[in-house]
């Protein structure tokens, strides 16, 4: 009988293999029961992209449309434009924007009902024949989800409404607003068409839109929205539309089906409507079993191969790492000097090369950011994106507002450094923000003194109206610190404001290393003249002729004096502020802050009228 001995090489392999099968059916069977339940977190997690991506685009839809019917209804309400260009323009609005069947415009009477003023009819629902829009009206006046108290309240409302299984959606949105009133709403029946594309169906995740009720605006499955299927009864739908946060994730029994689902929900920001993503619980369980399938056949090779390669080239591999692992801590501590030598040609060697790039352009990131930091406004900085940053200026058309504040030297030497760096900062914050929320944009600062601008660099519109605005809103603004100040026991703060209008050159003034975008010219400096005046005349906002000439009907303005300031050999005429025109009536505008600052050397002649 021949012997058969085990070698110490068989019994290593022997023990090596046992040890491997072992791993194997271990590592299978973990690995499936965390791949079933990491499968169900990544699924929520896939439910909740997909809700948020569709509830984004839903917004973005409605917002944009939101912002066509305001122009179609601004057109619609115009009454000096003749009725033939408007039905022209109102034809080329509807071509331009096939996804609207017609546009209503109600006024709201006093006892709260609304009455149909003027109507728009698209040319696709004039052939359908609705020419009046009379069969989309009767639809709208029988639904129960449209409301028109809620939206003469400014609150906007969607609904769905089905004619011969065709839907459409009712869209109203609040349009004119005389105070906290609601004057006129604009209602707009429109194509879900591409609304409803908007939601299909793949093979995992179905998705679709609801109203505030629960009732279907968009589904892949068309038949269920013309049968206006009401989603209410869904749990998620019901978790959402009562509940208080704006997502959410859960696992149900949907009613309808009586299948096991896993979803998610998004509101959509608008009109009260949401988005539901939802998956059956079974795709998720499949997608496991075929894994634990795979994993079984595969294990044995895949951990045999793992096993040989990582002891033959462990070190080839793992020493690369580690030094992208040395360098990611770098960048993380602000060191963007990365130099990764690539060793090789594999995906190690490339993804080396690729993090150094990345390095060289944080690196040049923060260059770019360092050079944004020496501007003050992001219009600046926008308009800077769009050429090289070169010295050189243009002509331009400009408002220029110079203001500080009065007795400012006295109170820097009476106040500590600490005390005068708040009061500066509380002061300038007010002040600022309202000259901002104007349109207008911060020049500089000189102490404290504030230089702003409107019409530069990109002109909007109304510019010498907003700063003389700007202007009335921030002597109201002193008059609120002040009550503040005194409650505090510290002395009330009194200002001037000059604001000119004319020629300026607007540009970049410095040099190669440090410039700023600013305004220089005749126009500043009279500004400036004009600012100092108001001492002179008793005023904290003194305008020139050019902002007079330029809105002087829009405000109530007091002619004063003529009188010569420095660096000018002719009188200059000059105007105190004091209200504006709201329907025809002066509307005053004083505190106890505007007036009588100091000893008048010139006295205001007021006009026959108020201007």
């Amino acid at each position: 009988m021949k012997l058969f001995r085990l070698t110490v090489g068989r019994k290593l392999i022997g023990l090596i293999g046992g040890l491997l099968i072992v791993s194997i059916v271990s590592i299978v069977a973990i690995a499936t029961h965390l791949f079933v339940r990491d499968n169900i977190s990544l699924i929520q997690q896939t439910n909740a992209d997909s809700a948020a991506s569709h509830a984004t685009a839903a917004r973005e839809a409605f917002e944009n449309i939101t912002q066509k019917m305001r122009f179609l209804g601004s057109l619609m309400a115009q009454t000096a434009i003749p009725a033939e260009v408007k039905t022209s323009l109102i034809r080329t609005f509807f071509e331009d924007n096939r996804i609207f069947q017609s546009v209503f415009l109600y006024s709201v009477a006093a006892d709260g009902k609304a009455k149909l003023d003027q109507r728009a009819i698209s040319p696709t629902q004039t052939q359908s024949g609705d020419a009046a829009g009379e069969q989309a009206l009767s639809l709208l006046a029988d639904s129960r989800d449209f409301s028109f108290s809620m939206l003469h309240v400014a609150e906007p409302q969607v609904a769905l409404v089905v004619s011969e299984n065709q839907p459409a959606v009712a869209l109203g949105i609040p349009f004119i607003k005389t105070g906290d009133v609601v004057t006129h709403t604009l209602v707009c029946f429109l194509d879900p068409t591409n609304l409803i594309t908007q939601f299909s169906e793949n093979d995992l995740t179905t998705t679709y839109l609801v109203d505030k009720r629960g009732k279907l605006l968009a589904h892949p499955i068309q038949a269920r929205i013309a049968n206006q299927e009401n989603f209410y009864v869904i749990p998620i739908v019901q978790d959402m539309l009562n509940g208080k946060f704006h997502n959410g994730q859960s696992r149900y029994l949907d009613p309808l089906t009586e299948v096991p689902m896993l979803g998610a929900f998004r509101l959509v920001g608008f009109a009260g409507l949401g988005v539901v993503a939802e998956v059956p619980e079974a795709k998720a369980f499949e997608a496991a079993e075929r894994m634990r399938y795979r994993a079984m056949l595969l294990g044995l090779g895949i951990l045999f191969l793992a096993f040989l390669g990582g002891y033959l080239f462990s070190g080839t591999i793992i020493s690369p790492i580690l030094e992208l692992v040395r360098a990611v801590f770098q960048v993380s501590k602000g060191d963007f000097s990365v130099k990764l030598k690539p060793r090789g040609r594999d995906e190690i060697a490339y993804l080396s090369y690729a993090f150094s790039k990345m390095a060289v352009g944080l690196q040049e990131r923060d260059r770019v950011k360092d050079l944004f930091g020496k501007f003050h406004n992001k219009e600046i900085a926008d308009k800077l994106l769009s050429g090289d940053v070169k010295l050189g200026g243009e002509r331009r058309e400009a408002t220029i507002l110079f203001m500080d504040i009065r007795g400012f030297t006295t109170m820097a030497e009476t106040l500590q450094p600490e005390e005068l760096v708040v009061m500066l900062n509380e002061y300038m914050t007010r002040m600022v923000t309202i000259i901002t929320s104007h349109g207008g944009v911060i020049d500089k600062y000189v102490g404290d003194a504030i230089m702003g601008v409107w019409g530069v660099p990109i002109p909007k519109g109304e510019d010498t109206a907003n700063a003389v605005k700007a202007c009335l809103a921030m002597r109201k603004e002193l008059a609120e610190l002040n009550k503040l100040r005194i409650s505090r026991s510290q002395p009330a703060l009194y200002i001037g404001m000059g604001l000119n209008h004319g020629h300026v050159t607007a540009g970049n003034i410095g040099s190669n290393e440090r410039m700023e975008y600013t305004v220089i010219g005749d126009a500043v400096n009279l500004a400036a003249r004009i600012e100092s005046t108001t001492k002179e005349l008793g005023t904290d906002l003194l305008v020139t002729k050019a902002v007079h000439d330029a809105v002087g009907d829009q405000f109530v303005m007091e002619r004063c004096n003529s009188v010569v300031v420095k660096g000018k050999s002719q009188q200059i005429e000059i105007f105190k502020v004091n209200g504006y025109m709201k329907d025809g009536r002066p509307v005053i505008v004083e505190t106890p802050y505007s007036s009588n600052i100091l000893s008048t050397s010139s006295f205001p002649i007021p006009l026959t009228k108020a201007v």
